[in-house]
C-alpha cells in the first residue's frame, strides 16, 4: 500500500497532473449531478451538464494541442484526456440523447476502462506485470468498441458539427479512443506476454457471455415466432390474436426480455428516432426505457415476434403478473420507497373471518425534486373485500369516503392531474386485487396511509388458515415491518413465520413483507356468530352443501400443460361416449385410444379459455387451473367475452376444479355465477361422475355463501333471541357477496343509480362498482359531487368492530351520558365543599 501511495505521489508531481486531476474530479461531479438531476427531472440538469461541457471542451482542446506539440513530455496525461473526452460524450448525451438512457453498469464499465488506462499507459515506460489491470481493461474495452461502431452512422454529421459548433467532435471520440488505445495496447503487449493473455481473456469472457446470451434469446425468439406462425392457422375470430401466444408461453427470463422490446429495452434500429418512444400503443407501461448494449446487440439476431406493443403488454400482464406496471400513472413514482409497514391482524374464529389493517409510510429519495405518485397492489385471498382507507393530511388522519367507481376516479384525476393536491384512491381489480394510489409524495413530504381488508379464513383438514396479503409497491423489500396478530377468544394459533407471544399479542419484527400463514383449530359453537344492522340480523352458519343428481349431457376436459397423463387416462377409463376436449376452439372426442396423442396438443398450453358459449347446455367441465391467465378486463373488447356474458349463464354449466389453485378467468366466472363451481380432488371428481352427482352450495335470496370458509351468512329480520355477538365484518362480507352475485344482472345498468351501489356504501366496501377515496378538504367532496357517508358502517377499524347502536339506542346512550356527567359534577362539588 505504501509503495502504491508513493507511486501516486510521484505521478502527481509530473507536469499537468494536478490541474488535470482537478478538472477531472470537477467534471465527474458535475456529470453525476447532471445525470441524477435528469433522472429525477430537476429542471436545472441542462445547465449543470452545460457547465461540465464547457470545462471539458476547454480542457480537451488545450490538452490535445499540448500533447500533439510535445508528445514525449505530456504523453502521461493521455489517460486524463481519454477520461475527459468520454465524460464530455456523456454530458452531450444529456442534451442530444444519441445513446438514450443507459443503465448504470455502462457508466461503471466506462469508468473501469479509464481507471485501468492509468496503469497501462504508465507501463508503456515500465516493463511490469500488471495482468489484473489488463484483464479489467480487456473486459471494459468492449463498451468503447461498441460505442465506436454504434456511432459510425452519425460520423458525417459529427464532422459537420465540428465546423458548426465544435461539439460534433464528441461523436468521433469513441472511434479516436479505440484507435489510440489499440495502438498503445499493441505496443505494450509485445513487451509482456502475461499482459497480452490477460487483456485477451477479458475480451474473450465478454464475447463468450454475449454469444451465450444472444444464442439463448435467439432460440427463444424463434420458438415464439414459430408458435405464432402455427397458431395463425387457427380460425378463432372471437379471441384476440395475442391470446394464443400468451396461452403457449411459459414465463422465463428470455421471453420477458423479448416482450419488452420497444417497451422497456430499446433496439438498435430505434436508437436514432428521438422522441419516438412516447407512442406505446393505447396502454401505458410504467417502467423506464433503457438502452442496454448487451440486449440491443442480442435483438439483432432475434426473430421479429410480429406482435403489437399493446399485445405484448397484455401478455406481460397475464403471464408475468405485470398488471401493476400497466396501471395508469399520472405522476412518476420511480424515486419512492416504502419506509415502514405495520401489519395488524385480528382473527374472529367464531365467524371464521379476519380483519387485516396495513399501515404504510412512503418516503422519497433525498435527491428527488418533484411530486410523485405511489401505487400499491394488494393481492387478497379469495373472497376478501377492502373495507377501509385512511390518509394522513397535515398530520391528521382523514378517513375514506365510499362512492361510485366513476365519481372516485374522476375526482382523483381532477385533483392529481390538474390541481396537484392531496388524494388517495382505492379501487377493485379483477382476480382478488385492490389498487391504492397516494399523492403527492416528495423529499420533504413523506406520506402515511392505512387500508383494511376483511378476509375469510380458509378451512382445510379440520383447521382454519389465515393467509397474509401479498403486496406490490415502491421498494417494499427494505421496509421496517412489524406484524401483530390478536384473536377474539382464547384460541391457540401456529404460524409459518416466527411470532413471539407478548401481552396476549403475537408479534414479529422483520424487513420487507413475507408471505406467511396462521393455523388454528375449527371452533364448533352451539351458538352462531351474528351481527345486527338496521333491523336485520346477519347470522353465520355452516355452509349447506347439497348433492344433486346430475347426468351431464357432455363432459369437457379442460386440458392444459398441468394435467398429467395418468389424470387424463383416469377420465377416459370411465368409458363415456360423451367425453370431449376443445382443440383450437373445436370440440373433439377423447377416449382410451387417442388420449396420448391429444395430450401432445396441450403440452405447451399453460392456460385455456374455453368457448363456454359453444358448450352443450347441462354439460360438466373438468378443469385443472394454474395461477395465471388473461382476465375479463383484458378481454373486455373481444367478441369472446361478449358472447361469454350473453350466452353462458343460461346453459347451466357445471365446473369441477381438481386443482387447489384458481386462475383469474375462472375466479371471475365463479364469482359472477356464469357457472356452478366446485373444487375437489381428482379422485372425488371421478366418484361424482360415476354416481351422476354434483355438489351444489345451497343458495337462497337472503343468503351468501363463502365457500373458502365453509360458511354462509343469512339475512333475517331482527330477532331478540339472537344476540349481537359478532363483528360488523359479517355484514360487510354479506354485502360484498350480494354485489358480486349481481354483477351479471347489472352489467348493462347505469352503475351510479344501481341499488347495489347503495348496498356497497352502507357496508363501506370496495367492489367493481364502488371505490374509496380520501380528499384533502370537505369542499373537495362537494365540488366533485361526492356525499360523505351518513348512517353507514363507515370505515372498518381494528379496534371498533362490534355492534353499531340503533337510533333509539344512541338516544339512550346520550341521556345516560348526560345523567352521569351531572352526577359526577354534583359529587365533585360536594367533596370540594367538605
Amino acid at each position: 500500500m505504501k509503495h502504491k501511495l508513493e507511486i501516486f505521489q510521484d505521478y502527481t508531481k509530473k507536469t499537468g497532473v494536478t490541474i488535470s486531476l482537478a478538472v477531472t474530479v470537477l467534471s465527474t461531479i458535475l456529470l453525476i449531478i447532471a445525470l441524477t438531476s435528469k433522472e429525477f427531472r430537476f429542471h436545472d440538469f441542462g445547465s449543470i451538464a452545460g457547465l461540465s461541457l464547457i470545462f471539458e471542451f476547454i480542457y480537451g482542446v488545450s490538452l490535445s494541442f499540448i500533447i500533439l506539440r510535445k508528445k514525449e513530455k505530456y504523453i502521461h496525461l493521455m489517460p486524463f484526456l481519454i477520461l475527459n473526452w468520454l465524460i464530455g460524450c456523456f454530458c452531450l448525451n444529456i442534451f442530444i440523447p444519441i445513446f438514450q438512457d443507459l443503465p448504470i453498469w455502462v457508466y461503471l464499465t466506462t469508468l473501469a476502462f479509464c481507471l485501468s488506462n492509468f496503469f497501462i499507459y504508465r507501463n508503456s515506460e515500465e516493463n511490469q506485470n500488471n495482468s489484473i489491470y489488463y484483464f479489467i481493461n480487456g473486459i471494459s474495452f468492449i463498451i468503447i468498441l461498441y460505442f465506436a461502431i454504434y456511432l459510425i452512422p452519425i460520423m458525417p454529421i459529427s464532422f459537420i458539427g465540428i465546423i458548426a459548433l465544435g461539439l460534433g467532435f464528441y461523436g468521433l471520440v469513441p472511434a479516436l479512443v479505440t484507435i489510440i488505445h489499440l495502438l498503445t495496447i499493441v505496443r505494450n503487449l509485445t513487451q509482456n506476454k502475461i499482459n497480452y493473455i490477460s487483456f485477451g481473456a477479458g475480451l474473450l469472457i465478454v464475447l463468450i457471455g454475449q454469444i451465450a446470451f444472444t444464442t439463448g434469446l435467439s432460440m427463444e425468439s424463434r420458438k415464439i415466432a414459430q408458435s405464432i406462425s402455427m397458431k395463425s392457422f387457427n380460425n378463432n375470430e372471437d379471441l384476440p390474436s395475442y391470446i394464443s401466444v400468451s396461452q403457449n408461453l411459459k414465463p422465463n427470463f428470455f421471453n420477458e426480455i423479448l416482450l419488452k422490446k420497444d417497451i422497456v429495452y430499446i433496439p438498435l434500429h430505434d436508437l436514432f428516432t428521438f422522441g419516438g418512444f412516447d407512442s406505446l400503443g393505447n396502454q401505458q407501461y410504467n417502467e423506464r426505457k433503457i438502452h442496454n448494449p448487451f440486449i440491443s446487440i442480442a435483438y439483432l439476431f432475434c426473430e421479429d415476434l410480429n406482435l403489437s406493443k399493446d399485445d405484448r403488454i397484455n401478455i406481460l400482464k397475464s403471464n408475468f403478473d405485470k398488471r401493476l406496471e400497466t396501471e395508469e400513472q399520472l405522476w412518476s413514482g420511480k424515486d419512492l420507497f416504502t419506509k415502514n409497514i405495520k401489519e395488524d391482524v385480528k382473527i374472529y374464529p367464531d365467524a371464521r373471518l379476519a380483519y387485516t389493517e396495513i399501515t404504510m409510510k412512503i418516503a422519497c429519495d433525498e435527491d428527488s425534486w418533484e411530486d410523485q405518485e405511489a401505487i400499491y397492489s394488494f393481492q387478497l385471498p379469495e373472497g376478501s373485500v377492502a373495507t377501509s382507507l385512511s390518509l394522513w393530511v397535515n398530520g391528521i388522519e382523514r378517513k375514506g369516503v365510499l362512492t361510485t367507481k366513476e365519481k372516485a376516479q374522476k375526482a382523483y384525476k381532477q385533483i392529481v392531474g390538474v390541481e396537484s393536491r392531496d388524494p388517495s384512491l382505492m379501487q377493485w381489480k379483477e382476480g382478488n386485487k385492490v389498487v391504492v394510489r397516494v399523492f403527492p409524495i416528495n423529499r420533504t413530504n413523506p406520506r402515511e396511509f392505512k387500508c383494511g381488508f376483511t378476509t375469510p379464513l380458509k378451512v382445510e383438514d379440520n383447521e382454519m388458515k389465515y393467509q397474509s396479503l401479498s403486496i406490490k409497491g415502491p421498494n417494499i423489500s427494505n421496509a421496517e415491518t412489524i406484524s401483530r396478530i390478536q384473536t377474539v377468544g382464547n384460541i391457540k394459533i401456529e404460524t409459518s413465520k416466527d411470532f413471539e407471544l407478548k401481552n396476549h399479542y403475537y408479534i414479529n419484527q422483520s424487513k420487507g413483507l413475507d408471505d406467511w400463514e396462521a393455523y388454528m383449530p375449527i371452533i364448533k359453537n352451539s351458538q352462531s356468530s351474528s351481527f345486527t344492522w338496521k333491523d336485520k340480523v346477519y347470522e353465520v352458519k355452516d355452509i349447506q352443501k347439497t348433492i344433486i343428481p346430475f347426468k351431464p349431457s357432455e363432459i369437457i376436459l379442460d386440458l392444459n400443460s398441468s394435467w398429467t397423463i395418468k389424470q387424463i387416462e383416469s377420465f377416459t377409463e370411465l368409458h363415456r361416449a360423451n367425453l370431449f376436449v376443445f382443440v383450437n376452439g373445436e370440440k373433439k372426442a377423447i377416449n382410451k385410444e387417442n388420449f396420448k396423442a391429444i395430450e401432445l396438443d396441450f403440452e405447451d398450453l399453460h392456460y385455456s379459455l374455453l368457448p363456454l358459449y359453444k358448450i352443450t347446455p347441462n354439460s360438466l367441465i373438468i378443469t385443472k387451473c394454474g395461477t395465471f391467465s388473461a382476465n375479463f378486463e383484458e378481454l373486455e373488447n373481444s367478441n369472446y367475452l361478449k358472447r361469454i356474458k350473453t350466452e353462458t349463464k343460461q346453459r347451466n354449466l357445471k365446473v369441477i376444479n381438481i386443482s387447489s389453485d384458481i386462475n383469474p378467468f375462472w375466479q371471475t366466472a365463479k364469482e359472477q355465477k356464469y357457472v356452478d363451481y366446485f373444487q375437489t380432488s381428482s379422485k372425488n371428481c371421478l366418484k361424482l361422475i360415476q354416481q351422476n352427482h354434483f355438489v351444489l352450495y345451497k343458495t337462497e335470496k337472503n343468503t351468501v355463501n363463502i365457500q373458502l370458509a365453509n360458511i354462509s351468512i343469512t339475512e333475517n329480520p331482527k330477532n331478540d333471541s339472537l344476540k349481537n355477538i359478532g363483528p360488523n365484518h359479517i355484514y360487510r362480507m354479506y354485502a360484498f357477496g350480494k354485489v358480486m352475485e349481481e354483477q351479471v344482472k347489472i352489467q348493462n345498468d347505469s352503475l351510479a343509480n344501481n341499488q347495489y351501489v347503495d348496498l356497497a356504501k352502507d357496508a363501506n366496501i370496495v367492489t367493481p362498482i364502488s371505490s374509496l377515496i380520501v380528499l384533502e378538504t370537505d369542499d373537495d367532496y362537494k365540488k366533485n359531487g361526492i356525499e360523505k357517508n351518513v348512517d353507514t358502517l363507515g370505515n372498518a377499524s381494528i379496534n371498533n368492530d362490534g355492534a353499531v347502536p340503533e337510533p333509539h339506542e344512541w338516544l339512550l346512550i346520550i341521556i345516560g351520558s348526560t345523567v352521569l356527567f351531572f352526577y359526577y359534577r354534583k359529587n365533585k362539588s360536594k367533596l370540594s365543599n367538605e
